[in-house]
């Protein structure tokens, strides 16, 4: 059995471990993808360190000295600097089995709409519990890129994304249930709503986490999908 200390880490590497695996098989071949999935992870990995950098100062949540790492960089251990490259290239492997799988898009015909409600319910929320800064920052950044995505550029592969999401939603609550439940990371409930999804033994996740993750993973396919367009479009005027 693995020291306390490898807890974090030990939960990154099982995470990456079979969609790493997996890479080159020749339905999925995720490194034919990589020229636009780099960059798409590169981003908003920028983003959401900044973000992250600045609750873990102020102390919006924080990490078990435990279970994680000795090794802290701007005050967060190695493994969180980590999850925002294995969680989203995890979530692109489940994004791009879904499509392959499921070719037909069954949410296309009605992408726009369920971004439109989506996004004008997380509004709300961030709204209402403006006073809560992680309530505050997860929903209305959720919600602003959804509508944004839909209203102002009306893009083509919401649908695609909302399944994605829902299949990656079940390793996302085991996986981030861990690091809630032993616990890994933690919050101050002064900060967020304080309603959790609760599974004796599994998790113990801040539904914040959920628009938390919505965005994490929108703005990755939102820059793939746009890079993998333009070099199409490129192509076409050669």
């Amino acid at each position: 059995m693995l020291p306390d200390k490898y807890t974090y880490f030990a939960l990154m590497l099982g995470s990456l471990a079979y969609p790493l695996a997996q890479s080159f098989e020749k339905r999925v071949f995720m490194w034919k993808r990589m020229r636009e999935m780099l960059p798409a992870i590169l981003i908003t990995a920028l983003c959401f360190t900044i973000w992250d950098v600045y609750f873990t100062i102020e102390r919006v949540w924080w990490f078990s000295e435990t279970h994680t790492l000795p090794y802290r960089f701007f005050y967060m251990p190695l493994e969180e600097w980590s999850f925002f490259l294995v969680i989203p290239y995890c979530c692109f492997f489940v994004y791009f089995v879904v499509n392959y799988f499921i070719p037909s898009d069954p949410l296309g015909k009605h992408q726009h709409l369920i971004a439109r409600i989506l996004g004008g319910l997380l509004l709300i929320i961030g709204i209402v519990f403006y006073d809560r800064i992680y309530t505050s920052v997860a929903t209305l950044g959720a919600g602003a890129l959804l509508l944004f995505l839909s209203y102002r550029v009306k893009v083509d592969y919401l649908g695609r994304f909302f399944l994605g999401f829902l299949f990656s939603t079940i390793p996302f609550i085991l996986v981030n249930g861990q690091l809630t439940e032993i616990p890994v990371v933690m919050y101050d409930n002064n900060e967020n709503t304080g309603f959790r999804i609760a599974i004796d033994g599994i998790a113990n996740i801040p539904v914040e986490d959920l628009a938390y993750n919505l965005l994490m993973l929108l703005m990755n396919v939102s820059i793939y999908e746009y890079l993998v367009s333009r070099k199409l479009r490129l192509r076409g005027e050669q």
